[in-house]
């Protein structure tokens, strides 16, 4: 009996020194759990917040670089075009003059006429003055022609439909004409027709 209330002793006495012992150990424990978690939140959180905005920068920048990759690939198709396209943008300058330049149009109006067997009588240019005409351009500005041409009724519908078609893209206003012949048996006829040109001298520099 002595022997067992010895060691009844002895354990009491190991609780009574390992209890601090152990508390001290499950708050140790207890404060390293604590400041993993505030690691984790105020440490890696930001960092992953960190990660997914520069994720998204480069693929902001990505996206940008891509648009202007293809602008760049569109300027340079269109200065492709233009080299290709180069003389015919210099006879604009004819097709629609800033001068009053109508030669284009007088040399095509002549070689028009001449093919549908009329003759050319006179040509005049004049302001347009028509009112209550509203061009839909910022630049061109209508002109007025005057011509005056002899010549079978027959050809009449070819000759009107040629002068259309030249690529000053005159329009016929009006045609007047009268019932007398002349002494070749052809009829004068007066048209009217308007032009295109540009006001501003400057524009093709």
């Amino acid at each position: 009996m002595a022997g067992l209330a010895k060691s009844s002793k002895v354990e009491y006495v190991k609780i009574i020194k390992d209890g601090p012992s152990k508390q001290a150990e499950l708050i140790f424990t207890g404060l390293t759990f604590i400041f993993g978690t505030l690691l984790i939140v105020f440490a890696v959180v930001p960092t992953i917040k960190t990660v997914f905005t520069i994720s998204d920068e480069i693929k902001e920048k990505e996206r940008i670089t891509v648009a202007l990759k293809d602008k760049l690939k569109a300027l340079t198709s269109l200065d492709e075009q233009y080299n290709e396209q180069e003389s015919t943008f210099d006879d604009l300058s004819l097709v629609f003059p800033t001068s009053l330049n109508f030669s284009l149009l007088l040399s095509n109006m002549d070689a028009v006429v001449t093919r549908n067997n009329f003759i050319l009588d006179s040509i005049g240019f004049s302001e347009y003055k028509k009112e209550g005409f509203d061009i839909k351009t910022a630049s061109l500005e209508p002109y007025s022609v005057r011509i005056s041409v002899s010549g079978k009724k027959v050809y009449l519908m070819n000759l009107l439909k040629d002068l259309e078609a030249m690529p000053m893209y005159p329009v016929i206003e009006s045609i007047n004409y009268g019932s007398d012949l002349d002494e070749n048996g052809n009829t004068n006829y007066s048209l009217q027709l308007m032009i295109y040109h540009i006001e501003n001298v400057n524009f093709y520099d």
